[in-house]
């Protein structure tokens, strides 16, 4: 099972596709709520573009994921970084940066079988060739990116461990 969150009306096949608000989708729900169209350990892949940011709880959405995926399972979220004008949009709920998962996970953070498998920084289309010799050059110190320079989007992969 691979599950496409926040899917809005972009519907992707071989997926099912999870929204709150009915756009034909397999599945509407809540995602603040326990995620019952899933059983433990049954997913393969999670996709959530331009969704983490509206969560009312990162945590609760990230143990939910860690509790559907299987062992090996990865989740990927895109969102927009904390520079980006589309990051003050009033329905998000938090600001992210290339730091906020650059030790995840804590010891104190509720979710532990979750591990990023990569972070990195973005300007405009990551697919775009044109700006793959700048992504390269932004993730080479994306800290220091971050705080230096304008930065479109943050992608983060976790994988189940």
């Amino acid at each position: 099972m691979k599950l496409h969150l926040c899917c809005g009306p972009v519907l992707l096949n071989g997926w099912t596709n999870v929204d709150l608000i009915d756009f034909g989708q397999e599945v509407v729900a809540d995602l603040n709520q326990p995620w019952t169209f899933a059983a433990d350990g049954s997913v393969d892949e999670i996709r959530c573009d331009d969704g983490f940011e509206h969560v009312d709880s990162a945590e609760h959405f990230l143990a939910e994921a860690a509790r559907v995926l299987r062992s090996g399972g990865t989740l990927r979220i895109w969102v927009p970084h904390f520079k980006n004008p589309a990051a003050y949009r009033m329905t998000h709920l938090r600001f992210i940066s290339w730091n906020m998962f650059a030790v995840f996970p804590e010891p104190h953070d509720r979710t532990q079988t979750l591990r990023v498998v990569s972070n990195r920084l973005f300007i405009g289309r990551k697919e775009s060739a044109v700006w793959r010799p700048v992504h390269a050059l932004i993730n080479s110190a994306p800290k220091w990116w971050e705080r230096l320079f304008y930065a479109s989007n943050v992608e983060v992969v976790f994988a189940k461990t």
